[in-house]
């Protein structure tokens, strides 16, 4: 099991370290994230870009806690205001190309 890991956590540093981060991947990576972080089951089938963050039951200091997930995750820096002020997938996925790229 510990194998897997290091290899999946490998090819998430490959990916991020791509000037070609796909949207996809960015979106399935932010699911993965979210489906350990959601203190409820999370259905990421039916996610879109238009999904709330909300609706995975985050409360405010639910989302501080995925803001660290997705910190470690993407390897950026995200401010709590930043983060409470992305409402939904798309805009987190759109934020986070945007971070990761700069």
């Amino acid at each position: 099991m510990l194998d897997a890991l290091d290899d999946a956590l490998a090819t998430s540093l490959e990916k991020l370290t791509s000037s070609e981060m796909k949207r996809e991947d960015v979106f399935q990576r932010i699911g993965t994230v979210i489906g350990e972080s959601a203190i409820e089951d999370v259905d990421w089938a039916s996610a879109t870009g238009e999904t709330t963050i909300e609706s995975f039951g985050f409360d405010s200091l639910a989302v501080l806690d995925l803001l660290f997930d997705l910190e470690g995750e993407f390897g950026v820096e995200i401010s709590a205001k930043e983060i409470l002020n992305i409402r939904t997938l798309g805009e987190l996925v759109t934020f986070l190309e945007e971070r990761v790229a700069s």
